[in-house]
């Protein structure tokens, strides 16, 4: 790279097709979710055919969930996106049809079916991509983003699905949800691949499939407080609907289930910016547990037939916890979640949404019968919160073990991604570089590299300590004594130009070596970190003589 070169600051990149697709697949999903049940609803007038209906188009799914592990693992994930997209809009074309016919409705769930099935294949096969292509210090903001599309997605699909059903059936907010499909396999498209090695002899792979059991036992807390959050919407499922039939006519009845699910999405909207703050100031634990509880309490309010109008508040406020809690435990997983088990690990995570989202449709229509409606409000409200209190100590020992699990898990990731100089790298390409390191050890008083010789490649310190010095009139000067986690050697590649300085251990040393031309494609493909741009431009404008390859010019993270 030239030393004039532009350094590219990394931002979302690929991300905002990523988020984008999210946004326009769930505003489709929303408005076939109002669909589906005001359509059971409509046809039957009957809770228990809206929670069979659901678990029906859902079951299926969750038996068959082996498959997004299997496609994500053994195919591209964006490939796997893109055809789970286009199948779900073909499959959604034959729901409307079969809908506008009054075919029988168990015809309807098998249609149902077979794209929930895509669907989730889609969903797991896009939160893996989402781990890939965003760079880690932007992936807290990137969660935030999807959140915030999510919520939008929700509120804006929500309330057009109650829109259309004034004037239209159901049936036409499947055609909404195709043609959505195709407008966000569009943008999949348009996602730059990530590479990804199946294959390798290095040790690096070896460790990461050695520890993928250990790890997949850990990340249980965040999968399960994300099933409990979809325990709570397949009791929304039920109760909304009939919520809206009991207590809100002004709404023009079951349609205003919709209008109920976008006032949803307009608390999640609002929940960004808090969630923003909350990110850097709260663990997960308390930050999934504060977000179920304002998630599922507002519930009992319902029990008390308000109006119309403090029923669209209540939901609201409840929309604001669900974001919360999703949010968290997704950021989280993806945080935690090596990249060769991203495909399993969210595979396994939407077959739990499957299975809680089942469990709370099943389980209200039992509770609405042997209860009644306003003991089971009361019971939908506080039964979530006592299990997240049961879930805390497991997902408060996850959060004060993350750091030590990624050690475990990775650790030449773990290094690495402690780096500022691949602070924004994405996570296959950090892959990509721990793929390639050869460990070296080092006995004290050996030159590294020495002044002139050619740059080859980048060395991380992971042990010990090694003196920097370079050519002065009267003999080699001590520039700046390393010790590690450090790196050096970074300038000499990046401008194409000898060793300005000369490297020897001073201790016994443990150094990485990565081939420069590995590095290189790094840079080139994540961007270079902001540390790394700023370190070039001050050293390229004030001391290009002699002090290149001269870490003493940068400012390190330990």
């Amino acid at each position: 790279m030239p030393a004039d070169s532009p350094i590219r600051r990394p931002g979302l990149g690929s991300a905002r097709q990523v988020i984008g697709s999210v946004a326009v697949s769930g505003f489709g999903t929303w408005s076939y979710n109002v669909g589906i049940a005001v359509y059971a609803y409509e046809r039957t007038h009957s809770a228990s055919w809206v929670a069979i209906v659901t678990v029906g188009r859902y079951l299926p799914a969750l038996v068959l969930s082996w498959l997004a592990h299997s496609l994500i693992e053994r195919w591209p994930r964006r490939t796997v996106a893109l055809t789970a997209d286009l199948g779900c809009a073909a499959v959604m074309g034959a729901l409307a049809l079969a809908g506008a016919e009054n075919a029988p409705l168990w015809l309807v769930t098998v249609i149902a079916a077979v794209s929930s099935t895509l669907a989730r294949i889609q969903a797991a096969s896009v939160l893996s991509l989402a781990a890939d292509v965003v760079v880690e210090s932007q992936l807290a903001r990137a969660a935030r983003l999807t959140g915030a599309a999510e919520a939008v997605a929700t509120a804006v699909g929500s309330a057009a699905a109650s829109a259309l059903l004034v004037r239209f059936s159901p049936p036409a907010l499947f055609l909404v949800n195709a043609a959505t499909f195709v407008v966000s396999a569009s943008l999949i498209a348009t996602v730059r691949p990530t590479r990804r090695r199946s294959t390798g002899t290095s040790s690096a792979p070896q460790a990461r499939d050695d520890a993928s059991p250990a790890g997949a036992r850990s990340f249980w807390p965040l999968q399960a407080a994300r099933g409990l959050a979809a325990y709570v919407y397949g009791v929304d499922i039920v109760v909304l609907t009939v919520v809206a039939s009991r207590q809100f006519h002004s709404l023009s009845g079951t349609s205003a289930y919709g209008w109920l699910l976008a006032a949803t999405g307009l608390g999640g909207l609002i929940a960004v910016t808090p969630l923003r703050r909350a990110t850097g100031r709260l663990q997960t634990a308390p930050l999934l547990l504060v977000g179920l509880a304002v998630y599922t309490v507002p519930v009992l309010i319902f029990a008390l037939d308000p109006p119309a109008a403090i029923g669209i508040v209540v939901q609201v406020v409840r929309g604001i916890g669900s974001v919360l809690v999703t949010s968290a435990a997704i950021t989280g997983l993806q945080r935690s979640v090596p990249s060769s088990m991203a495909g399993r690990v969210f595979s396994t995570t939407q077959s739990l949404v499957l299975v809680g989202t089942c469990a709370g449709a099943l389980s209200t229509p039992l509770l609405l019968g042997l209860t009644g409606f306003h003991a089971t409000l009361v019971i939908s409200a506080l039964a979530p919160v006592a299990a997240g209190l049961a879930l805390y100590p497991a997902l408060a020992r996850f959060g004060r073990q993350e750091t030590d699990l990624l050690t475990l898990l990775d650790p030449r990731l773990s290094v690495l991604r402690g780096l500022r100089l691949l602070r924004d790298a994405s996570r296959s390409t950090l892959y990509e570089i721990a793929d390639a390191v050869v460990e070296v050890g080092v006995e004290p008083g050996v030159p590294v590299v020495r002044e002139g010789a050619p740059s080859d490649a980048l060395y991380v310190l992971t042990s010990g300590a090694v003196d920097v010095t370079g050519r002065g009139p009267d003999g080699p000067v001590l520039l700046r004594r390393l010790t590690a986690p450090d790196y050096f050697g970074e300038i000499g590649l990046l401008r194409e130009s000898p060793r300005t300085s000369t490297v020897t251990s001073s201790t016994e040393c443990v150094l990485w070596r990565i081939p420069g031309d590995v590095f290189l494609a790094a840079i080139a493909e994540a961007g270079a970190s902001g540390a790394l741009s700023d370190t070039v431009q001050v050293r390229f404008a004030t001391r290009p003589q002699h002090d290149a390859d001269d870490p003493s010019a940068t400012a390190r993270t330990a």
